[in-house]
């Protein structure tokens, strides 16, 4: 006879170990994000986290196995704690790791290089707000640090808009100096702050086919107001995936402060306040930073990618694959294919939710990502063990062989268990 149960202690302690979990992986990523290749990380993060999980589970059974029975515990729990490490950190950071190689792949990049368009006031304004020319040796600054597979171009601007570098690669050092040399040499500012023209003209710039532009992104400083159609100007921006990112000084024009935010909003970019000219090197340098940022399934999205639907699709998808296998993963270490069953169909109900809440956070509520993988992980670890009332399970005093992987090579009766109809075997 058997019955369909929850265990409540299994259900804290994964939560337990899923908040162990978190903890263990936030301290991955900031020790180690940069250190190593993104596949690898993410493989110890998921790797580790369902260790925690499957741990905790594990303890939860061996305390009260509510789930499993107690024939179980009395045959079967050596053959679980061997299953542990293989079934969790070792399956589960292969599968993290393959799944973040697929995530992080470019099967959505347009061809050509990445390119960064500069679009840096001119007007006569910037006399005062930056006397020294710090805005064009910030410029100068990011261009000598920039990759050598990157493209870029320099458009100035005060009444009218110019190019005054056209789109090019720096590959090539020297023509990486003569971008810098231009930089530090252009003419003084002068005249009005016309944003409208020098978006159109970077746009324009972008699509020229002669530039072999790839996945562009737009960096615009401006320390005035502009009148702006941005119904009409930033839409073909959003429609081709090219984030602006903009620095004004709030403590100069409130008004500009308040159109740069809206321009870096609606375009997917970000908005950076500097308080003097002085910031300028370091506001370039985390927009570069931000934008050279790989893609991690835990993490948030920067740059040209931020927008892109096929990629918030397939972070949900993979993170309802990772849940349905962590699910697996402890029908494995209890050597029952009914718990395995039920927790896969949990897992990736937990890992839909998962997926969900990281890509609408990151999308629309600002908060950080800490908080938010803190929920994920919270999902992950509680929802799939809630799924253990669909399970199954022994009577108190009954022997749990029916369904077992493994029954043969371990049970003292296999012999009996072969010719016992309607038994269960994994292997």
């Amino acid at each position: 006879m058997s019955q369909k149960r929850i265990s409540m202690l299994m259900v804290l302690l994964s939560t337990i170990g899923g908040l162990i979990g978190f903890g263990v992986g936030e301290i991955i990523l900031h020790q180690l994000s940069g250190e190593m290749p993104q596949w690898l990380l993410m493989g110890l993060y998921i790797g580790q986290f369902a260790f925690f999980v499957g741990l905790f589970c594990l303890i939860a059974e061996m305390i009260s196995p509510r789930v499993n029975g107690t024939g179980w515990r009395q045959r079967y729990a050596g053959f679980s704690w061997k299953m542990l490490v293989p079934a969790t950190f070792i399956m589960l950071g292969v599968a993290g790791l393959l799944f973040q190689l697929l995530y992080g792949s470019n099967i959505q990049r347009s061809s050509g290089a990445d390119s960064i368009v500069m679009v840096l006031d001119t007007s006569g304004s910037m006399r005062e707000t930056d006397p020294d020319g710090q805005l064009f040796k910030a410029a100068a600054d990011v261009v000598n640090r920039m990759d050598n597979d990157m493209q870029v171009a320099i458009i100035g601007f005060n009444d009218e808009a110019s190019v005054l570098q056209p789109m090019v690669s720096l590959g090539d050092s020297k023509v990486r100096q003569g971008v810098i040399d231009k930089l530090e040499n252009h003419d003084g500012p002068g005249g009005g702050t016309n944003i409208d023209a020098a978006l159109e003209t970077a746009l324009n710039l972008i699509r020229d086919p002669a530039s072999g532009a790839g996945n562009s992104t737009v960096v615009l400083m401006s320390d005035g107001f502009s009148r702006v159609d941005t119904d009409k100007t930033l839409p073909p921006f959003r429609d081709q995936h090219i984030p602006i990112h903009t620095v004004g000084m709030s403590a100069v024009s409130a008004d500009g402060t308040g159109l740069l935010k809206q321009i870096a909003t609606e375009t997917g970019g970000t908005y950076t306040d500097v308080q003097n000219a002085e910031q300028l090197t370091s506001a370039f340098g985390q927009i570069y930073e931000l934008n050279r940022q790989d893609r991690n399934l835990m993490g948030e999205r920067n740059g040209s990618d931020s927008g892109r639907l096929l990629y918030a699709v397939e972070r949900v998808l993979l993170l309802t694959a990772t849940g349905a296998l962590l699910g697996l993963a402890l029908g494995l270490i209890f050597d029952n294919k009914h718990i395995a069953k039920s927790f896969s169909i949990g897992g990736a109900v937990a890992g839909l939710l998962a997926g969900l809440v990281l890509e609408m956070g990151f999308a629309s509520t600002g908060l950080p990502g800490p908080v938010l993988r803190l929920v994920a992980d919270i999902l992950l670890a509680l929802v799939l063990t809630l799924f253990t009332i669909n399970i199954p399970a022994p009577v108190s005093g009954q022997l749990s062989d029916a369904g077992s992987f493994s029954r043969r090579r371990y049970s003292p009766n296999s012999s009996l268990d072969a010719k016992t109809p309607g038994l269960k075997r994994f292997d």
